[in-house]
């Protein structure tokens, strides 16, 4: 945990952080007049120099009201700078804005893939830049509901891009609400506030994921207040923008009387069913991301890499040629069996009894509160999933940032590095420095203030 003890009264406060979101901003214009895949390497320099800016402001910040208000502008500025950018990094904002055009031509977003010829009326010159166009979507129902509405009021991907720095900020004042509800200082948000991967992923990119993690956040609250209901209100929305947080229900519902897990339920099962009704209530884009997807993991990669030593295709071949022969059946059943003894399929059934275990120990961990539950949950998934975006940080980030997490918020600083990459896989030079570094740095911050107890 990083240590800052900052004083009761320092009269220097706002003018440091003043001149600290200044320069912030003028690095921020500078990020918004290049093509950041271009020019990865400036991307990465003024990103390592808004992380040193925000732990400047961090380290000045004392929470009183003149302060915090500087921190909130700051945020706000940088994330309008940065939406009138081009989302050079990632082109998923195209998949929403397009998602959000099929709905309001009357047409279900599950059913065609953008390729497909009964939509081409509705392609733009935006088109073209839609990533993986042969498959239909990903989103779950209520991103999709917050795409045909945006698409319904005629935005484009800037009206797109200022509606997620809009949720963005959202997350940030569902944060001050979490750290003044723990009795947290609120001076720790600037650590989310400032923070250029989230600037940069929302804003500037236009991910769907602050409108989830907003959900998640205000959970956090809620369960902290005891509040169920509304918490699981707020837990089942969020796993209709990203399914990431359903593996936040079971200790949710370890924590919950049966009312709330029927809330929980209820509203599962009503976001869905609008898209149910007339059609897939999930699109099978989503299947093929997880069958097929993997980049910039260590625990699956490596996991992998061991069952491709082992060779596990040509070892385990013989054993199910043995089962078909005794068992019978038909050939197309066996046939599947042999596709699952291939190191991959092997290894994403390892990492996800893994996530099982992880959060099911987890829910019925004693004296864990539901905050940091919420927060250890996320993180430990996220280690283990076969995709690791830099924008998926941004689901533990808010926590990293009420616990001061030193591992998650030099992860954050670092992941970045994952665009060395371009369209193939994180070379495993750069992944070791992205995750190993932080690891080293928490080892040694654990031990200094082990140290400086005694």
């Amino acid at each position: 945990m990083i240590q800052h003890t900052p004083p009761d009264d320092n009269p220097t406060a706002p003018r440091v952080i003043l001149a600290a979101g200044l320069v912030s901003g003028l690095l921020y214009v500078v990020l918004a007049l290049i093509d950041l895949r271009e020019h990865l390497a400036t991307y990465l320099v003024v990103h390592a120099a808004l992380l040193a800016l925000m732990g400047l402001a961090w380290r000045r910040a004392v929470a009183t009201p003149s302060v915090l208000r500087w921190v909130f502008a700051g945020a706000v500025l940088f994330r309008l700078i940065t939406a009138f950018a081009a989302p050079t990094l990632s082109d998923d904002l195209y998949r929403y804005v397009w998602d959000g055009r099929v709905q309001v031509a009357g047409i279900h977003p599950y059913v065609h893939a953008p390729e497909d010829p009964a939509l081409a009326a509705l392609r733009d010159d935006a088109w073209s830049r839609i990533n993986h166009p042969e498959l239909r979507t990903i989103y779950p129902p209520l991103a999709q509901v917050v795409f045909a509405a945006l698409a319904f009021l005629g935005a484009g991907p800037l009206g797109f891009k200022l509606f997620f720095a809009a949720a963005d900020i959202g997350v940030l004042a569902a944060l001050i609400w979490l750290l003044r509800r723990t009795k947290l200082p609120p001076d720790r948000a600037v650590l989310y506030a400032w923070n250029p991967l989230a600037v940069i992923e929302t804003a500037g990119s236009g991910h769907v994921e602050p409108v989830g993690v907003a959900l998640v956040v205000l959970c956090a609250v809620w369960m902290n207040a005891r509040r169920a209901k509304s918490a699981a209100l707020a837990l089942a929305a969020a796993v209709q923008v990203k399914l990431l947080p359903v593996v936040l229900i079971p200790g949710a519902i370890r924590r919950w009387r049966n009312p709330a897990v029927l809330v929980l339920v209820a509203v599962l099962v009503l976001l869905a069913l609008p898209y149910a009704l007339t059609g897939p209530a999930i699109g099978s884009g989503l299947f093929d991301y997880t069958a097929r997807w993997e980049r910039n993991a260590v625990v699956y990669s490596g996991i992998e890499g061991l069952l491709e030593w082992v060779d596990t295709g040509r070892r385990l071949k013989p054993m199910v040629g043995t089962l078909r022969d005794k068992l019978g059946g038909g050939e197309d059943f066996w046939n599947r069996v042999y596709t699952k003894v291939w190191p991959r399929e092997i290894a994403r059934g390892i990492v996800a009894v893994l996530a099982l275990a992880w959060v099911v120990r987890l829910s019925f961990r004693r004296g864990l509160t539901a905050p940091r539950e919420i927060y250890l949950g996320l993180a430990g998934v996220l280690l283990l999933v076969p995709t690791l975006h830099p924008w998926y940080v941004l689901w533990v980030l808010p926590f990293a940032a009420a616990y001061r997490s030193v591992f998650w918020l030099c992860f954050a600083g670092l992941v970045p590095l994952a665009y060395v990459g371009g369209a193939s896989d994180v070379p495993w030079l750069v992944r070791s420095i992205e995750y190993g570094l932080p690891l080293l740095t928490a080892i040694l911050c654990h031990r200094f203030c082990s140290t400086m107890r005694r």
